[in-house]
């Protein structure tokens, strides 16, 4: 099972030989061609899913791929993979997984514009409430994204344990 995966993946993922002369090989150098970044195995597969994840849920919409490209590069796990894995909050679904962050984020901290009260005088409490409500929304994100990218690297070890398991048997 695990060779079949393989296969698929390496049939459906960018490759490395694309990229060859593009922006982005420019920018990074031959650091983009390392092993480790393209290679099928399960702990890049695994990292860069978890990676992903996380960026997907942390309120930096436009941004995403970007830093999910970054970190891959950096932490040498699976690009592809965290790329894909991005997109899992995308335009259709974005508002949903924000507002369940924001939710997430208000019941965790509770009321915090008490906590702005000395950086903004009183006849600025709107920007109080915006400062309110982005760190609400981004302590939702950094937690729902945990909890995802904990879940997807857990899912896909395990995964790929049980597939190795019966290709042995």
């Amino acid at each position: 099972m695990s060779r079949r995966i393989r296969k698929w993946l390496e049939n459906n993922l960018i490759s490395r030989d694309r990229l060859r002369g593009e922006r982005i090989h420019k920018m990074f150098g031959e650091r983009l061609f390392a092993r480790e970044i393209w290679h099928i195995d399960r702990y890049t597969i695994s990292s860069g899913l978890a990676l992903g994840l996380f960026v997907a849920f942390t309120p930096t919409i436009p941004f995403q791929m970007t830093i999910a490209a970054f970190c891959a590069i950096w932490l040498r796990v699976n690009l592809p993979v965290a790329l894909a894995a991005c997109w899992i909050t995308n335009p259709l679904t974005i508002v949903f997984f924000y507002k369940m962050a924001y939710n997430l984020g208000y019941q965790s901290l509770g009321n915090l514009p008490w906590m702005f009260s000395g950086f903004v005088e009183k006849e600025q409490l709107g920007i109080r409430d915006i400062f309110a409500k982005a760190v609400y929304l981004w302590t939702g994100g950094v937690l729902l994204g945990s909890v995802a990218a904990l879940a997807g690297y857990g899912f896909v070890r395990t995964a790929w344990y049980l597939a190795s398991r019966k290709e042995k048997k």
